[in-house]
């Protein structure tokens, strides 16, 4: 019988049939009820009667049981003289859960008339009342625990989503997942496996910590896992005991595994649940909550692994940087990371398809894993981008396995029909320790040396050194970055303009270079060379020259009468990374028609590297902005090998002599030679001149000399604010015209 005899809720339910129970009977003296564990559980009278009690006490209870399949009724005389009935009550046919009595007095026992079988008819209503009042009690009594248990496993999934949602580490997502789950189903070892992302992470009770481990998860992963392929709910599996063994984890118990699925679907591992620390069986709600937990482990898996190789995603790796670090047993322990970037993989890509890329990427990823060690945790970051952690290691073991991938790396050639690609790596190792900073700065140490790999010829290691000038310049680019995005944002960088004086006299029509300054970073001027080393190299060139080419056309809108009345020229220039932008030019004709500026006033500069490097595009740039009425000048002539047999290839105005030969002209004269031959080519295509860094009298008197028309530098005229410069324009003009 479920009913508990002491509990209130027994007696509150029974007592309401008190009354029913005299008004039908009332020559009964007292009515009772005990439950099957033979405790008086109510009584009519609300006292005790320790002689029915002891009348109770000394029936064996198959006497009580088997009233339910006889006669339905027990009567007996006690010492006393009192007679008492006794009657089965029944939640179902045949099941006794309890009985009533009825006490009566030693002559209401005697006497004539007294009918057991007449009461026993007259009772049986309210003892079916009695019965169904019980039953009902019992029924809510366990659905109110079921609403209990549902209630503490909501709050436990409820924790459980907080604490994942709001975990700053993924993988202590994982151990709280493994070790709450276990917990919350007093569990004796709760283990999650997932052989292919090598990921092992158990909570033990403390009645098993004894058990050796490693050869129960080896048996998991052996003998069950392969019995869950094809399931998608958890399993139950009963492990026999081995008969005469004192190890804890050989004396029988339920296991409940419960497989986790890939995003194809597959089984690739296992939350299993061994043993009950109560030895009770696995429940249906126990497996259904353990299915709801294991897709919250698959969620966090999803969101820390990288689908096509498995391994770590940056997510992933960057909370298992942050828990490596506090894993640092001393100032003198360290950890490595040797940062991987394929060279050529867009190459593949481009060649054979995107396709063939992604087998390159995979068969990349399987090398890695050949022989990886067991201290080694692996991260795809981004496309062809890799990076391994090798935990409690120095630099010699660090660049022993980088340089075994290296050598490895020709498996990697890509064969399609009798075409092949060599693919190459680039490699940087940095050191991972606590004077090395958080784990944000030895990713970016460890990328900036793979970086410096590349520029040093691909195909290396190059092992990080805070004396590595290439590598300082490098960092300083990259801490550069973000207060260049911050001065573009804000509009905050400043316009100069340089004039580019006439030597010849005729036709002086005011001609500038506009040039570029950055605000101050924490109170130090920024020179051009940082910022634009910083901005080519992250690729922010084309924002910046958009930025020049509205600002300045926007300014000069303002003035375009004067401009236009004195022919004055402003000279912008155009970077190799926005003459390869597709859009660029039709951005730089909607600036100039929503302008009204004259399109004579703006020349484009471009220098020769750039425009030999994309020769086709510099071509259809040149023609359309000479189309517009804009003019080309052709910036760094001649320091390229080449310069005078391509130069008949692009229809330019002018050509700007490279500045390395002015510097010295005077006391150079393979200098001076070149720049003569230049003014006579240039005389010869009718093409004008214009001479950079002049910084002499004596140098801007040879210059001119040769031929040469314009001459640049600060020997001939200082940077001014742009805004000073259009003011004075604009003076000149009043003053001309007054």
């Amino acid at each position: 019988m479920a009913t508990d005899s002491n509990s209130p809720l027994t007696t509150q339910r029974i007592g309401k049939a008190g009354g029913l129970l005299h008004s039908l009977v009332p020559r009964a003296e007292c009515f009772f009820y005990f439950g099957s564990d033979r405790v008086c559980a109510w009584s009519s009278d609300d006292g005790e009667d320790f002689e029915v009690d002891a009348f109770v006490a000394n029936q064996p209870i198959e006497i009580i049981d088997s009233l339910s399949e006889g006669e339905g009724m027990l009567k007996r005389t006690l010492a006393s003289g009192r007679t008492v009935l006794v009657f089965p009550v029944c939640d179902e046919p045949g099941h006794c859960v309890g009985a009533l009595i009825a006490l009566f007095s030693r002559n209401a026992g005697k006497s004539s008339s007294f009918n057991p079988g007449m009461i026993k008819s007259i009772l049986e209503p309210a003892i079916a009342m009695v019965s169904d009042s019980l039953r009902v009690g019992d029924e809510l009594a366990a659905a109110s625990r079921r609403v209990d248990d549902v209630e503490k496993e909501l709050e436990l999934v409820y924790e459980v989503d907080e604490k994942i949602h709001g975990s700053k580490t993924r993988h202590s997502s994982l151990a709280q997942l493994v070790g709450q789950s276990g917990r919350y189903l007093g569990i004796k070892y709760s283990v999650l496996l997932i052989p292919s992302k090598r990921i092992r992470i158990s909570a033990t009770h403390s009645t098993w910590k004894n058990v050796r481990r490693k050869v129960l998860d080896r048996y998991l992963v052996e003998q069950l896992l392969p019995k869950l392929e094809g399931q998608r709910q958890p399993v139950v599996f009963q492990i026999p005991a081995i008969e005469g063994s004192e190890e804890a984890a050989e004396h029988g118990y339920q296991a409940l595994l419960t497989p986790l699925l890939d995003s194809q679907g597959n089984v690739e591992g296992i939350l299993a649940q061994i043993g009950r620390v109560d030895n009770d069986d696995f429940s249906r709600s126990d497996r259904r909550f353990m299915a709801h937990i294991v897709r919250k482990v698959e969620y966090v898996i999803e969101q820390s692994f990288d689908a096509m190789t498995g391994f770590m995603n940056r997510m992933g790796f960057e909370d298992q940087l942050r828990e490596s670090f506090n894993a640092l047993s001393s100032a003198s322990d360290s950890h490595q990371l040797i940062y991987f970037d394929l060279d050529n993989l867009q190459l593949v890509n481009d060649t054979f398809g995107r396709e063939a890329g992604d087998e390159v990427i995979i068969r990349f990823a399987r090398l890695l894993e050949e022989d990886l060690p067991k201290s080694a945790v692996l991260s795809r970051l981004t496309g062809d981008d890799f990076c391994m952690l090798l935990t409690h290691a120095d630099s010699d073991a660090a660049y022993d396995y980088a340089q075994k991938i290296r050598e490895q790396g020709t498996a990697l050639r890509y064969l399609e029909g009798d075409k092949s690609l060599q693919i190459t790596m680039s490699i940087g190792i940095a050191e991972f320790n606590r004077a090395s900073g958080d784990e944000g700065s030895a990713l970016t140490t460890a990328r900036m040396a793979c970086e410096a790999a590349k520029d040093h010829g691909r195909d290396r290691i190059e092992i990080f050194d805070d004396q590595n000038h290439s590598i300082i310049r490098r960092f300083d680019d990259m801490q550069l970055v973000a207060e260049i995005q911050q001065a573009l944002d804000s509009d905050e960088f400043e316009l100069l303009a340089q004039p580019i004086v006439s030597l010849t006299g005729k036709g002086a029509h005011p001609r500038y270079e506009v040039l570029l300054r950055m605000p101050e970073v924490d109170g130090e001027r920024v020179s051009s060379k940082a910022l634009f080393s910083a901005a080519e190299r992250y690729r922010m060139m084309p924002q910046i020259d958009r930025w020049v080419v509205s600002t300045t056309i926007a300014r000069l809108a303002g003035h375009s009468d004067f401009i236009k009345d004195r022919g004055a020229v402003f000279a912008v220039n155009l970077s190799g990374q926005s003459l390869g932008d597709d859009e660029i030019l039709q951005f730089i004709e909607e600036e100039i028609e929503a302008s009204g500026l004259p399109t004579s006033a703006l020349c484009f500069e471009i220098t020769e590297s750039a425009a030999v490097s994309q020769l086709g595009k510099a071509q259809a740039f040149i023609g359309r902005l000479r189309e517009l009425g804009c003019t080309i000048s052709l910036d760094d002539f001649g320091a390229g090998l080449s310069s005078f047999a391509y130069l008949k290839n692009f229809n330019v105005d002018i050509l700007k002599i490279d500045g390395s030969f002015i510097r010295d002209i005077t006391d150079n004269r393979i200098s001076e030679s070149m720049v003569a031959a230049i003014t006579e080519v240039a005389r010869v295509m009718d093409l004008k001149t214009v001479a950079e860094y002049v910084e002499t009298k004596k140098s801007r008197d040879l210059i001119a000399k040769l031929g040469v028309h314009y001459a640049q530098g600060h020997g001939v005229g200082e940077p001014e604010a742009f805004d000073a410069v259009l003011a004075g324009l604009s003076e000149q003009a009043k003053s001309s015209t007054g």
